[in-house]
């Protein structure tokens, strides 16, 4: 039998299409920029705009966008932080090993911003590889768009499933995440006093904690309960017209 999820309440569609849809006005904005600059002859200026606008609107279109937008600005904050005190002279001479610690500040901090880059990277690939076996589903027939250029919701759910039960690059960073985990609370009680210049050093194992819990939380959510995976309704149905029929 076809498995179909339940699908989430009206007032909840409305909530999410109305936050995907803000969060869209700015591609929304050189789009129509874009026509502007046809009404002046500047070509250039014209494709780029549009190409940035179809982009920016594409990944609004894509499942699990939210979530990278979230990773993105916290991977940006942690490589922050990191290089902050980094740039410090405190930190080159607090002397962790000395102190007990079994590595030094800036050694610490070094594999920290690692650990922040791999998470920087792994949030559009996941999004990337789920949002391809959605198209695969499509170009095999096994599913169709619905009404309104929607991509049905069990769709979405089982396109997470599957990448996060057997892609190779998410065991890859299941492994990274449990090493920054531990990482970071290592981090968290050594980097004190003279390692952890204006707190910087804190903050930065504190937002590989929270990778770590935010990572556990939503895809334990994502995974289980198929009504955290609402449907995708596309703003260009284009994009699938070579994978699939609209009804």
């Amino acid at each position: 039998a076809k498995f179909v999820a339940s699908r989430p309440p009206a007032a909840m569609i409305h909530v999410f299409n109305c936050a995907k849809d803000a969060c869209a006005l700015p591609g929304k904005a050189c789009v129509e920029c874009g026509k502007v600059c046809s009404q002046i002859n500047c070509k250039p200026c014209q494709d780029a705009c549009s190409e940035l606008g179809n982009a920016f609107q594409t990944f609004w279109d894509k499942p699990l966008s939210t979530y990278v937008v979230v990773k993105v600005l916290m991977a940006s904050g942690m490589i922050y932080y990191c290089y902050s005190a980094m740039s410090t002279e405190a930190i080159k001479s607090c002397h962790a090993v000395k102190q007990g610690n079994w590595v030094e500040g800036e050694t610490w901090l070094t594999i920290q911003m690692g650990f922040a880059i791999v998470h920087l990277i792994f949030a559009p690939y996941f999004q990337t590889r789920i949002w391809n076996k959605m198209l695969e589903k499509l170009k095999e027939g096994r599913v169709q768009l619905g009404p309104d250029n929607t991509v049905p919701a069990y769709v979405v759910h089982e396109s997470f499933k599957e990448v996060f039960l057997y892609d190779l690059g998410v065991l890859f960073y299941a492994m990274i995440m449990a090493a920054s985990f531990v990482w970071s609370v290592a981090g968290s009680n050594s980097m004190t006093g003279a390692c952890d210049p204006g707190g910087n050093s804190g903050a930065a194992a504190y937002f590989g904690l929270c990778f770590f819990w935010l990572a556990v939380v939503y895809n334990f959510l994502y995974y289980f309960c198929g009504c955290c995976a609402s449907s995708v309704q596309l703003s260009d149905p284009s994009i699938m017209r070579d994978y699939a029929l609209v009804r």
